[in-house]
């Protein structure tokens, strides 16, 4: 099934749950085992099933189905429900080992709750952990309250948010540099065994992408900028939005490759960029990512990953992402730009966000992008208001902490190393604007002399490469002159 259809499908089962008001539970939704495809629920590979039968309590296994029923009408993800229930099944736990007197609602008070919280401390939990189990709960008990679904249920049964484990200023689980450069050696890589899966790990190492994100990109995800860098267009599942991001060229050939295997493979077509590799003749699974965490961990072990200490290290997709996060905040790009590149929703994500009003940048940046030209004088086109504005905003802000040229800009992203520093006036990524004119004609003055000397002396390859740049700079001061002479008419106008 395409992407798009798997998304009509959820959107027009989703409007049947919430038009229809019968809160009988019957056929596939009451037994104890939600199977995603069985309820006609798009979700991703092993990701579709959901448990109930843990919940030992029969009055408290209804209404949580009920509850993730609800759910999944308000657009709730199967794998969000499915983590609902394993909460509740957590809680019902807790009942049964402590207060086995409970046997309705009307039991669950403040001590009940106030104990709940001291035992999933006791049975070791991250904080992570118990700060899902404790939302779910205490978003459960209001839609109770709300809905009656679980009649006798005091006013005060409730999780109150400061009680929530709070888990954010936890160290970001960062692979070390040592280990990364294990990882990304050309060596390493070419030990993958499949080409799919090399090719995830890359764009997962390169964009940040969650996993799950990842494994269901459509073929062809990839957009060009105004200035024909590519980007990458995914739906971000956590966030429930369409993002757009700039792609290192690393990634982008990675994807390339990626495309070309699955013509090979499947001539027919896929709708995904990483089908799945077993038992997909027709290519219309997307890859699992469970198996993606299986061959992950076969990977580590076929190159003998280990730390400077010399013992064996094992790595999750995940980790790729906190790494590129650490990596960008490392390098000075500001927490507000990564907290945008890496598609969190809240800024505790990405640590204390300093909230900048940068409309005013941003409007000088969209000025900036209507006056850039090329290496061969050509005006780079810009239209502010287009599909990629957004990404190349993102892609100026890494940019510009990481790179200052003193004749123009670089207009490749943070993330890709430059192949050729000091040659910005043969790169076809090199931009400049009128406000490095002067710069441009001292240069094309000095460079007429290099060119002079060069020839006196015999060196022909030197004078090839200064009249290379010196025919780029005669392109490029023409066409910055006309810029600033429309832009000086315009500010007379004005």
């Amino acid at each position: 099934m395409s992407p798009a259809s798997a998304a009509a499908r959820a959107e027009a089962l989703q409007l049947s749950l919430v038009a229809s008001r019968d809160t009988t539970l019957d056929g596939n939704w009451a037994d104890d085992h939600w199977d995603a495809a069985r309820l006609g629920i798009p979700t991703r590979r092993g990701r579709g099933r959901a448990r109930f039968d843990t919940i030992t309590q029969d009055w408290l296994r209804d209404p949580a189905k009920r509850w993730s029923r609800f759910r999944l009408a308000t657009g709730c993800a199967f794998q969000t429900v499915s983590a609902g229930a394993l909460a509740l099944s957590r809680f019902s736990r807790c009942l049964t080992e402590c207060h086995p007197e409970v046997s309705d609602p009307a039991g669950i008070t403040r001590p009940v709750l106030e104990d709940y919280l001291a035992w999933l401390l006791l049975q070791g939990y991250s904080p992570a952990t118990r700060a899902l189990s404790c939302s779910m709960i205490r978003v459960f008990f209001d839609a109770c309250h709300r809905h009656g679904w679980l009649p006798g249920l005091v006013p005060g049964a409730t999780i109150y948010v400061e009680e929530l484990p709070f888990h954010h200023d936890e160290i970001a689980r960062f692979i070390p540099e040592f280990v990364m450069a294990q990882l990304e050696s050309d060596e390493a890589l070419a030990k993958i065994r499949y080409p799919t899966t090399r090719h995830l790990v890359i764009v997962m190492m390169e964009t940040g992408l969650r996993g799950g994100d990842a494994c269901n990109l459509i073929f062809n995800p990839v957009v060009e900028d105004s200035s024909g860098w590519p980007c990458l267009r995914f739906m971000a599942s956590k966030v429930r939005s369409e993002q757009l991001v700039p792609l290192s060229a690393r990634a982008a050939a990675a994807i390339s490759a990626q495309q070309d295997y699955v013509k090979s493979h499947w001539p027919a077509g896929s709708p995904w960029l990483f089908p799945g590799i077993a038992d997909n003749d027709d290519g219309s699974k997307a890859y699992s990512h469970s198996n993606f965490t299986r061959q992950l961990v076969r990977w580590c072990e076929v190159i003998g990953l280990h730390d400077q200490a010399g013992q064996p290290v094992r790595v999750t997709g995940h980790q790729f992402r906190h790494t590129l996060g650490t990596r960008l905040i490392n390098q000075g790009v500001p927490q507000h730009v990564v907290q945008r590149l890496l598609g969190h929703a809240s800024p505790n994500m990405t640590g204390h966000y300093a909230k900048v009003h940068d409309t005013t940048i941003r409007e000088a940046f969209d000025s900036y992008q209507q006056k850039r030209v090329d290496i061969a004088g050509e005006q780079i086109g810009y239209d502010p208001d287009g599909p990629t504005a957004s990404a190349e905003w993102m892609k100026h802000n890494l940019n510009r902490v990481r790179d200052s040229l003193p004749n123009g800009y670089c207009g490749r992203p943070a993330q890709q190393d430059c192949p050729h520093p000091n040659a910005c006036l043969t790169c076809p990524d090199f931009q400049t604007t009128p406000e490095f004119l002067e710069i441009h004609r001292h240069q094309a003055v000095t460079n007429r002399r290099l060119i002079a000397q060069a020839d006196a002396k015999g060196q022909v390859r030197l004078s090839e490469n200064l009249r290379h740049v010196q025919t780029n700079l005669e392109r490029i001061i023409p066409a910055l002159e006309r810029i600033a002479d429309d832009t000086e008419g315009e500010n007379g106008r004005a």
